[in-house]
Formats: structure tokens, sequence, C-alpha cells
């Protein structure tokens, strides 16, 4: 999509809030001089990236990136546009200020910043809106949002790449099938998703609030919205507003506390509200439902949702979240370096974000593992501390093979696999660096290392049968 550009003419307009004032600024003394052309789609597609990176993530995704954007020209007026008032007051009282100050940035000296919930009126002309540029024609033009932008510059395949929001949620064969009747909304009640932190959760919650009619809440912000509404004398109407949704996700439901006595009075009846087919309600929480310090009645009211249990990803779909997160960053990663950073960056997600973000700096990637591991050191270290002589004990006994042989040339099955195992075992659970995994099983340099690992996480996938051997060796071998 190409937006026209708009030519600067008219009076200065500044809007606050509901308050207006007018400076009788001619910008047609400037048009004489030079003529300034641009679109506000592209300013807020640029101040949204901005805007991103400095408000909370569950903020921006719920009440920002839904904005719509529109520009007259003749006021110099650059209008952020909410679905409804109430919207735009709770957006006015958290970061009206900054907003502001960040798009007023990308704008030419003298636009202001309005934000509203209604779109400001133009001339129309076969049901579409009409922006006029100084001495021209009417132009064609439209209202546009800055996800639809997004979109609309790089496809949606792209765009789902590019916006953290929307890109596909990796996860595992063991919960593909209720990751998929979430996300097509085949289902009613309550669904309760847990597992620690950093597993995806909330990214799986976003993919979700993608569909219609959908409101999407921490426990604090839940907490102050009902809080707010009830000191202003309109707890039926913010009740009626969230009850009029067709989804409603709660994150963070861990924070309530049984104290909070009329919060989660409101939060029980939302969930009789799921439970009686009047809404679909997701709860997002650290702990299993048991745990929960919201009281009897809602831990009795937990027994009849669907729990879903995320953990975190094994190393072969960290890699396929890799490849996601260096595209969005605009990275170009090699298949060593996805598999050596998949390999030794486990546990939470976010420290693969951590990892892009801090290569993205780099002019240029140096083809040398000894230096990503000492520039991602922090990332890749673990705290389990096995003994390499622990591991290599117990997967010669495993194989039946004596520990001598995994350093010499020996080529017998029973033997490569042991080796191969241990380099898996070792990266997995020791914390050595690769060149150090090589130098115990008396290899020349990590790129056997990491071939062994790739050959012993294939027959995984091919014989199910070793991968559950596998996995009560890797328990035995903790234990120890």
């Amino acid at each position: 999509m190409r937006h026209n550009p708009i030519r600067l003419q008219g009076p200065i307009r500044i809007c606050f809030g509901s308050g207006e004032t007018e400076s009788r600024i001619n910008m047609g003394m400037l048009a004489e001089t030079k003529v300034l052309d641009f679109d506000a789609a592209s300013i807020w597609e640029q101040a949204g990236r901005e805007l991103s990176r400095e408000l909370p993530d569950l903020f921006f995704q719920h009440f920002i990136s839904p904005l719509l954007c529109d520009i007259d020209p003749d006021k110099a007026v650059f209008s952020l546009i909410a679905g409804d008032r109430k919207q735009c007051a709770h957006i006015e009282i958290k970061y009206g200020k900054r907003i502001r100050a960040v798009v007023e940035s990308f704008l030419p000296e003298g636009y202001s910043v309005c934000l509203t919930s209604e779109a400001p009126p133009k001339a129309n002309v076969g049901g579409e809106n009409m922006i006029r540029r100084h001495g021209s024609a009417p132009v064609k033009a439209r209202t546009v949002g800055l996800s639809e932008h997004r979109e609309a510059m790089d496809g949606a395949a792209s765009a789902q790449i590019r916006n953290g929001s929307v890109h596909p949620f990796i996860h595992d064969e063991r919960t593909e099938k209720r990751i998929h009747q979430l996300q097509q909304m085949e289902w009613s009640g309550i669904h309760y998703i847990y597992g620690p932190s950093g597993c995806g959760k909330t990214h799986l919650a976003r993919t979700l609030s993608q569909a219609q009619s959908v409101r999407m809440l921490g426990m604090e912000e839940f907490l102050v919205s009902f809080a707010t509404a009830s000191g202003n004398g309109k707890l039926l109407e913010w009740k009626k507003d969230l009850h009029s949704a067709e989804l409603v996700i709660i994150d963070d439901l861990q924070f309530l506390r049984s104290k909070a006595v009329r919060t989660a009075e409101q939060l029980r009846s939302l969930m009789d509200a799921a439970l009686m087919g009047r809404l679909r309600l997701v709860l997002i929480a650290d702990q299993a439902p048991s745990l929960m310090d919201g009281g009897a009645d809602l831990r009795s009211r937990l027994l009849e949702a669907r729990p879903l249990e995320l953990a975190y990803l094994e190393q072969s779909h960290r890699k396929q979240l890799l490849e996601i997160l260096a595209a969005q960053n605009g990275l170009e990663l090699s298949e060593s370096y996805l598999q050596l950073l998949s390999l030794r960056i486990s546990g939470d997600h976010r420290k693969l974000q951590n990892a892009v973000h801090r290569l993205s700096i780099h002019p240029g990637l140096p083809d040398d593992p000894g230096w990503v591991e000492a520039e991602l050191a922090d990332l890749m270290q673990e705290d389990t501390g096995v003994a390499v002589q622990t591991v290599v004990q117990q997967v010669c006994q495993f194989y039946n093979v004596h520990p001598d042989l995994l350093r010499s040339d020996a080529r017998d099955r029973g033997v490569v696999r042991a080796r191969h195992l241990c380099a898996f075992f070792l990266s997995k659970l020791s914390g050595l660096k690769l060149t150090e995994i090589a130098e115990v099983l008396g290899r020349k340099d990590h790129s056997a290392v990491l071939y062994g690992i790739r050959k012993t996480e294939e027959r995984f996938h091919q014989d199910l049968f070793l991968r559950g051997q596998v996995q009560n060796l890797e328990k035995q071998i903790r234990s120890l």
C-alpha cells in the first residue's frame, strides 16, 4: 500500500485530552520555502516501534497497537484514535504524556498530537474519507492502525515475524492439539494456563487476543480498573463492559491474594459467567491451580477449568524460536549459530530474545564458537554442575563400553553412540563449553561435538523407546 503524501498548510491546533487551544501560525509561509511530504501511517509505524521498547509489553499490545491514526493537515493535528472513551481515558492517565512526546518527535515542527476516541470529521465522497491537499483535488485516504500498516507494508507472513505479538506460538507435540483448539476458539468455559516464568504463557495469550472482542488484562490492571470504577460509581458499567467480551484473558493470576475479597468476588463472577457459556475465559499463572491463594471459593471453581501446563522448549523448538526472533530483529544467523545458541541457552525463553538483541548490535558475527560463548557466557551458564566423570560412567555403563574407548578412534556402533550421547549430556548438564567437551572426548574441535549432539537428537525422533530410556538415564545422572 502506498499512502499519498500530505503538504503542511493551515493553522496549528494543539489538543491535550479534551481541551483545545489554537495558535495562529501560518504554515503557508513555511510551505513557500520548503514542502514537507509524509504520511500518517509511516509516522505511526516509526513511533509505534519506539513506544514498544519503552512501554510495558502487555500494555502496548492491548492498548497501543490497536490504535488508529489520522492526520488533519489544515489544522496540523495528528490524531490517535482509541476504540472507546474508556480506553482513551485509561491510555491518557497511564502514558498520555509520554506517547505525545514520542509521536511528536517524528512529526514536523508545529504539529500536535490528539488522543481521542472519535475519528475527526472529513469530507465524505462515495463512503470513503477524503483528505485534501492544499491546492489540489481531494486525495482518497483512510484511517489506518499500526498493525494494519505493518501487514500492508510487509505482507501477512512477514508481519507475523516482525511483530512479536503475532508470530506463531512454538510448542511441542504434547500440547499441539490443545493449543490448536485454543487458537481456533473450539472450546467454551475456562482454560487455566500455567508453567514456569518465561515458558511462553503470555505470548500464547497474545496469539488468542488477535480475535475480535477480546479483553486482556494483567491481574494488577484488573484490580486497579475495578477499584477505579468502584470509586467513580461506575462499577456496573465496568462489569458490563468486561462481561460483554467474547474472550477475557487475565494474566499473572498468582498475584491475587485471598485478602483482596472484593476483587476475588468479581473474578468469581467472571468465572461463573464463563462456566454458564456467556463468554470464554483464559487464566494465566506461574502456579498450578491447587497452589493458588485466592480462597477456597476460587480454588473450587478452578477445578472446573481445563488446565494446560507449558514447559520450556526442547532444543529443536528453541532453534525454531531463534529463527523467528532473528528475522524479527533483522539478524541473519548461520546454521552453526542457530545450533550453538539453541543448544547452550535453555530454560527461560527470554534468554533467547536477550541473546538475539545482543548479537544484533554487532556489525559482523565472527565464525568462532569461542567468541559467542564469551559474549553470551551469562546466558549459557548452567546451575546443574553434573560432574563429567559421572556422565561418562553412566553412559558407558548404558552402552556397555569402556570409558577409554570414548577418546580413541574406535568406530564401533556402540562406541560411537556412547560418544555422541556423552556429548549430548555434557552440553546439557555440565555447563562445559563445546571446545572443552571436545577435549574430554578426544575430538579435534567443537564441530565433532555438534555433529554428535545432532545425531543423538535425530535418533530420539526415530526411536521413542530410546528417547524414554535416555530420559530415565538423565534423571539417574542428575540424582547422583
